[in-house]
């Protein structure tokens, strides 16, 4: 049985010294999607995006900040709640974050901004029709293979339950989400033979992790391409050049300041000051 009424409208220790200096956050990551749609749904709904064929996932790639999200909203306006599902296994669903409901303006795109709700990656995003939310076009028509789940009463925060489906339709909503690019100092390892330092990071998101110093050379351990990493902990190693692998060599210690550039996928550099002493049996 459909628990949705349609009605046809228009059919990042020791050794390091840091000091972060992150940069404003202006790229960003879209999830979801929007389209006009006829389809106006009834009050207290949770729907969350069960299957995708194509198109740009509703699923969050990234641990981050949601800044604004959209909706297609139909000739009806109504009422429409942007909700954060998370996944728990099988067709269950804990709702973590929303905003609204807010009220649409008619037969236009929606946006609403100024918002700061922290995200996770592998979150969902959804919608909610709240009580008396007069019919709002929470969903559009999909293509085959398409499939939205549901779940009546509508979810608080914190709340869980299993989702079913209704429909090939999707979810009528996107959001636009900053990638977290701040990351943190971990272990500083050094090998005393070579007189090199291998520098642990604590990444929230996959992106490129790279440094530069004067008389440091400094690679991505471990990388996919030159310096691309995943999310987690990262490393860098860290060898003296020019005169500060002379002076290494001839006391068997030197200093170096190095610049640490972290660029999340899809987001903006961070970057900080790290001082690291290099030693070596002489």
């Amino acid at each position: 049985m459909r628990l949705v009424r349609r009605f046809s409208l228009a059919s990042v220790v020791a050794a390091l010294s840091l000091a972060a200096s992150a940069l404003p956050a202006t790229a960003a990551v879209t999830v979801g999607q929007t389209a006009p749609s006829s389809i106006n749904n009834s009050s207290d709904f949770d729907f969350v995006q069960g299957t995708l064929v194509s198109g740009t996932s509703y699923v969050l790639p990234v641990n981050g900040t949601l800044t604004s999200w959209s909706t297609h909203a139909s000739a009806n306006g109504g009422m429409l709640a942007m909700q954060i599902f998370r996944p728990l296994g099988g067709s269950t669903y804990m709702a973590v974050a929303h905003d609204g409901p807010r009220p649409l303006n008619p037969s236009a795109l929606n946006t609403f901004t100024g918002l700061s709700v922290p995200v996770k990656a592998g979150d969902v995003l959804g919608n909610s029709t709240p009580s008396s939310a007069g019919l709002p076009a929470a969903l559009f028509p999909g293509a085959p293979g398409d499939e939205h789940l549901v779940h009546s009463p509508a979810l608080a925060d914190g709340d869980q339950a299993p989702f079913g489906p209704d429909g090939g339709d999707r979810v009528n909503i996107s959001a636009v989400i900053n990638p977290t690019n701040s990351f943190l100092p971990g272990a500083v390892t050094r090998n005393k033979k070579k007189g090199t330092a291998t520098l642990a990071f604590n990444l929230p998101n996959s992106g490129d992790l790279s440094g530069s110093g004067q008389g440091a050379q400094v690679a991505s351990t471990g990388a996919i391409t030159s310096k691309a990493v995943p999310a987690g902990t990262a490393t860098l190693l860290v060898k003296a050049k020019g005169k500060k692998k002379r002076k290494l060599n001839q006391k068997g210690k030197v200093k170096l300041n190095l610049a640490v550039t972290y660029t999340p996928t899809g987001g903006d550099p961070s970057t900080q000051s790290v001082k690291v002493k290099l030693k070596k049996k002489l």
